[in-house]
């Protein structure tokens, strides 16, 4: 939608008039797109133009096993909090559980406290994120389940003892 001129034949009061000419920018939904999906896009493209031979990041070293990789993994989902609780997502229980195949390409399963949260749609992409940039991985994909349904009960002891729960 072009904003910088009137219909033809519309009235437009002086008061509504611009004061001066202005160049006004015109993004059409072809042009913009959903950033984190072109961030994610962009940063896929990098890494398979990459010598995928290698699990390792550039300068990095490769893991020694799944379960170091894993560890890895659980470290990294530790700095993603959720915003409305002081507890991080992996004390939370959202992780419901992170898959590694031969090729160090890793599959987290997730979940949010209530499909109506407010991060339903950023948690996710913040997840693959950080998962992505785990020294090691060569590929993130997450999923979001509802089933099964958060409970209070998934929480670790020491995210009940943050929240005065225990």
């Amino acid at each position: 939608m072009d904003l910088s001129s009137p219909a033809a034949g519309a009235e437009v009061p002086d008061e509504n008039q611009p004061k001066a000419a202005v160049e006004r920018p015109t993004v059409s939904p072809q042009e913009g797109g959903y950033f984190l999906n072109k961030f994610l896009e962009q940063d896929r493209n990098e890494e398979t133009a990459e010598d995928a031979s290698t699990p390792a990041k550039a300068g990095g070293t490769p893991p020694a096993s799944k379960d170091e990789l894993e560890a890895r993994i659980v470290e990294a989902l530790r700095e993603i909090y959720d915003p409305e609780i002081p507890v991080n997502i992996y004390e939370m229980g959202l992780i419901y559980g992170i898959d590694i195949d031969d090729d160090w390409n890793v599959k987290v399963t997730m979940t949010l406290t209530t499909p109506h949260c407010p991060v339903a749609e950023s948690m996710p992409g913040e997840v693959e994120l950080k998962v992505n940039s785990v020294e090691g991985v060569n590929g993130t994909e997450v999923s979001l389940v509802w089933e099964p349904a958060w409970d209070m009960s998934n929480m670790s002891d020491e995210a009940r003892l943050e929240l005065g729960l225990l």
